[in-house]
């Protein structure tokens, strides 16, 4: 439903292994100039065995929107992107992080809110990465923000951390689909599409027609055996002409 790359314009599905299209996030922005854009060069993310290139491309790790530098007086806020759902359903939510920004390791530490709620509290990629440059993603399943047609997200600094800063990369939103197994409406597919009935076969109906089909297999042996036989001993006797001539024959031999 929403494939956002952070801080860059638009990605392709060229630019992506697995042809996704990534659109740039500002028009989500709940506050425009709020965020301040990051970007490196694409070639030093460091992938791992668990994140690779088809969990997102490296343009979406290699930039990234943050609390850092933004215009604003007051470092210690959110940067909250406001997003059109339906309240109707539940959502996927997929949070991309890189740390592209630190030029040392413990120094970032910040909160991701889903719906203003703390939902991944004191994100210190060091200790989860354990190094810079390096992808990580964290998944959560969540409504709408209080039954409201919209899902808020936002990433702001922790008040203990030493640096003031935040950071997001790429986020992912989808539909979850309703117990009706439905992605618009309460109404299953199901109750559209003709299924054909599943009609049970009894075992004694599977016999009586092997045995009928025996049977009848059985008769026609015999009746063809009986026709063999009868023409053979039809074929065996000599015409009766060639009896008198020979009789004749014999009668008026000297």
């Amino acid at each position: 439903m929403y494939r956002l790359n952070m801080g860059s314009p638009k990605l392709t599905p060229q630019n992506d292994t697995l042809g996704r299209t990534w659109e740039n996030d500002k028009k989500y922005l709940h506050v425009n100039g709020s965020a301040a854009s990051f970007s490196v060069i694409p070639s030093i993310i460091k992938y791992t065995e668990s994140v690779t290139p088809e969990i997102a491309p490296n343009w979406v790790y290699a930039t990234a929107q943050t609390t850092g530098n933004a215009n604003v007086a007051n470092l210690d806020f959110n940067i909250t992107w406001v997003l059109p759902v339906d309240p109707d359903f539940t959502y996927f939510v997929r949070a991309h992080f890189c740390d592209i920004v630190s030029t040392s390791l413990n120094t970032l530490v910040f909160n991701l809110f889903i719906n203003s709620e703390n939902a991944y509290p004191d994100i210190d990629l060091s200790t989860l990465i354990g190094n810079l440059d390096v992808p990580v993603y964290k998944d959560f399943v969540c409504n709408s923000s209080d039954n409201l047609s919209t899902l808020t997200v936002s990433i702001g600094p922790d008040s203990v951390a030493d640096y003031q800063n935040a950071v997001l990369n790429g986020l992912e939103i989808l539909k979850i689909s309703n117990e009706a197994r439905s992605l618009d409406g309460l109404t299953s597919v199901e109750n559209f599409v003709l299924f054909p009935s599943k009609k049970t076969t009894k075992p004694t109906l599977v016999i009586g027609c092997v045995l009928a089909g025996l049977v009848a297999i059985v008769s026609l042996l015999l009746c063809y055996c009986f026709l063999v036989a009868k023409r053979s001993k039809t074929g065996n006797q000599k015409p009766s002409w060639f009896t008198t001539s020979v009789n004749y024959m014999e009668t008026h031999s000297p």
